[in-house]
């Protein structure tokens, strides 16, 4: 078992602990818009309507499974499409967010933070890809 293990970590192109973080990112991205599309949060979608926890839900599934399915064979044109889709579900999710902020009681501060410090990890990721269609391979 441990050599299987190790045979599919070395399979894995450098800089290997990156990419597995992004494969644990994105996983986690697809759980929670899987969570979001079953059970929306009700502070939110009660105020907005169901249509928008679907959208971002929707975006978040998309964008998570692409990242997921790219981030280890290095389909960088792919992955980086699938990080825009993660984007625009945290574009619809942090402008309900914010808009919120202002026309409900209490604050959406801390949520609106997370949501742009979520997508900076985005665009860490897309600084890193973005020159190539492919990951570059070492002959």
């Amino acid at each position: 078992m441990i050599l299987r293990v190790r045979r599919l970590w070395d399979s894995i192109t450098e800089p290997r602990h990156m990419k597995a973080a992004y494969f644990v990112l994105y996983t986690v991205l697809t759980g929670t818009g899987i969570a979001t599309l079953l059970v929306p949060p009700t502070s939110i979608a009660g105020e907005l309507g169901q249509p928008l926890s679907v959208a971002w839900s929707v975006f978040w599934i998309l964008g998570g499974f692409g990242g997921m399915l790219t981030v280890f064979p290095g389909w960088w044109w792919a992955e980086r499409l699938s990080i825009v889709l993660m984007w625009a579900g945290f574009a619809i999710y942090g402008l309900v967010v914010f808009s919120l902020h202002f026309t409900s009681s209490g604050s959406r501060l801390t949520q609106f933070g997370v949501i742009v410090f979520a997508s900076g990890v985005g665009y860490i990721r897309w600084l890193q890809i973005r020159k190539y269609s492919f990951e570059p391979r070492g002959t």
